[in-house]
């Protein structure tokens, strides 16, 4: 391929050719915000479903920490003062 191939009879490919540069360089920063995003989501949400799922299995009067990066950041215990209402009490400590 030459030169003059890539210009064309017009010289309208070389002009396109640089447009589609710029707009695939535009594309792959919007893709990844988008890819961080929906991995920050994804993330959160298996932390959450983690935590609910820690905090069910506690037993009666239990009490379970969670670090964040070596530093105490949340309590969770489950009282018994109601036996019929059991449920777990979930507190974010100041590290």
């Amino acid at each position: 391929m030459t030169w003059s191939y890539w210009v064309g009879a017009g010289g309208a490919s070389l002009p396109a050719l640089i447009l589609l540069y710029y707009a695939m360089r535009r594309t792959r920063g919007i893709v990844e915000i988008l890819v961080k995003a929906h991995t920050e989501t994804r993330v959160e949400r298996e932390q959450r479903a983690t935590m609910v799922a820690m905090a069910q299995s506690l037993p009666d009067g239990g009490a379970a920490a969670r670090f964040e990066q070596g530093q105490p950041a949340w309590l969770f215990r489950k009282d018994t003062a109601d036996p019929a209402n059991h449920q777990a009490i979930v507190t974010r400590e100041a590290a």
